[in-house]
């Protein structure tokens, strides 16, 4: 609906997309940002497993953190202006909610690296049911706008959440918080990969 009206306003595809990309993000207040900021932060250190979580319990945001916000956001504008206008609101629509199961699916199937934190309030609690229930509407939302072509999107993209996630646990001995919110914004920027190609 926003991009509707944005489009009424704007004809520049890429003004829109930059408008709605800092309104995906106002939306959240930043959070899963934040995340990906301080999780940059602490995996590119090259420090110990200790010394990583503790870089990423910092407030403060490094080189390594801005530096991958910036290239996050510049992949998201640039598969974004691939996208044809017609397809736009499925990409829209779609890797948002990709990148938030994305979450959901991680919080299953990895541990919790520390033993507190505010990620913890969500790990504790999460579960198969839970799981299974996100899954469900995923999968109905995909189908429901991409129909047959689902099969060609999904099974690469629940892949790569898992290598992702995968890969970060193994340095950290488990998920945070903040690479929740890594994975969650990675999750969208392939999204829109795929739905760019």
């Amino acid at each position: 609906g926003f991009n509707w009206l944005m489009g009424h306003i704007w004809t520049s595809a890429f003004a829109i997309n930059v408008i709605l990309l800092v309104s995906l993000i106002g939306l959240t207040g930043g959070l899963h940002l934040d995340g990906l900021m301080d999780t940059c932060d602490g995996i590119f250190s090259g420090r110990s497993r200790e010394r990583m979580l503790e870089i990423m319990k910092d407030s403060s945001v490094g080189a390594f953190g801005i530096l991958g916000a910036i290239c996050v956001l510049l992949l998201k504008l640039a598969f974004l202006n691939e996208i044809d206008d017609a397809q736009k609101w499925k990409a829209w629509l779609l890797a948002p909610t990709f990148g938030r199961w994305s979450m959901s699916f991680v919080l299953v199937a990895f541990p919790y690296a520390r033993k507190e934190g505010m990620g913890s309030t969500f790990a504790d609690f999460a579960n198969v049911k839970c799981l299974i229930l996100s899954s469900s509407l995923l999968v109905v939302a995909f189908v429901v706008v991409l129909q047959w072509r689902v099969g060609f999107i999904m099974p690469p993209l629940v892949l790569s959440t898992y290598v992702l996630a995968w890969s970060i646990s193994s340095k950290l001995g488990g998920l945070t918080g903040d690479t929740y919110g890594a994975i969650c914004e990675f999750m969208e920027m392939i999204c829109f990969a795929a739905f760019s190609v």
